[in-house]
């Protein structure tokens, strides 16, 4: 069977060890360039910049390409009964390669949006803070869609110390994915991924289960068949339509000190 764009990013992505700074982490990103058909910049942080809105879009979507691995190489990767694995004693790095193949695959369905595949997250958001420092750019957007969460059913309305999106928000997102036959519900049990960098500009900033289990732990695994029926829905949701609420200069923000005093070591 031919495998999809979308089957075919994933597994590149899951054949690299992809500590930030290091080659793996390189090569995911101009393998992601070279492969959407559309102008690209590497910003001076090294974070991959696609503007797809075409003037039609308020939406970012944003991915890590980093994994906690501290060191380059290859990944030995299986799936079975349903489910990706590392065949090494190694995390399998879905976290966030799963996230960096969705948003290709938003792409190539010509979902309309800025996508932004950062550097950096494990290591305490580097790639984001970097981003975060341009308010011309982010002033734009209503709202910042992050697929890096665990599981199979939390759109995220909190990160950290403070509230990163509307329950409102939240609600009608959920209702959008379920009308895809998923089960996602509002989750106030969030830590951090990149979109927590945006929350002082930007209404309405979430993050979305991918299937993932058990990051950063020789443990992890990806579930597949969520992850397939995921990526059919994310492309039938109308991004536009959904509503904004949150104030970004009322509501609570992630604390810098907490990410700094876990070293780098982040939980999504």
């Amino acid at each position: 069977m031919k495998k999809t764009k979308l089957i075919k990013t994933l597994e590149f992505a899951l054949t690299l060890k992809r500590p930030h700074g290091g080659t793996g982490e390189k090569a995911l990103l101009q393998y992601v360039a070279d492969n959407v058909g559309l102008p690209y910049e590497f910003d001076n942080a090294g974070n991959l910049h696609i503007d797809n809105t075409q003037d039609q879009s308020s939406t970012l979507f944003v991915a890590h390409v980093d994994t906690v691995h501290r060191e380059d190489g290859v990944n030995i990767i299986n799936h079975a009964t349903g489910k990706y694995y590392a065949g090494i004693n190694t995390p399998l790095g879905a976290d966030d390669g799963a996230g960096v193949a969705l948003l290709v695959h938003l792409l190539e369905n010509d979902i309309k949006g800025y996508y932004l595949f950062t550097v950096g997250e494990e290591v305490g958001g580097i790639g984001a803070r970097h981003v975060a420092s341009d308010y011309l750019l982010l002033e734009y957007f209503d709202r910042a869609i992050a697929f890096d969460r665990r599981g199979t059913s939390d759109v995220i309305t909190h990160q950290g110390f403070g509230r990163c999106c509307s329950d409102k928000f939240a609600e009608a997102l959920c209702d959008q994915l379920n009308n895809q036959g998923l089960l996602y519900m509002p989750s106030d049990a969030g830590v951090y991924t990149d979109t927590a960098e945006f929350t002082d500009i930007i209404s309405e900033c979430t993050n979305i289960s991918v299937g993932y289990l058990n990051e950063h732990r020789k443990e992890e695994t990806l579930n597949l068949p969520h992850y397939l029926a995921l990526a059919s829905a994310v492309v039938a949701i109308d991004w536009e339509e959904l509503p904004t609420y949150r104030d970004p200069l009322e509501d609570g923000v992630y604390g810098v000190e907490l990410i700094d005093a876990w070293e780098g070591r982040t939980w999504h």
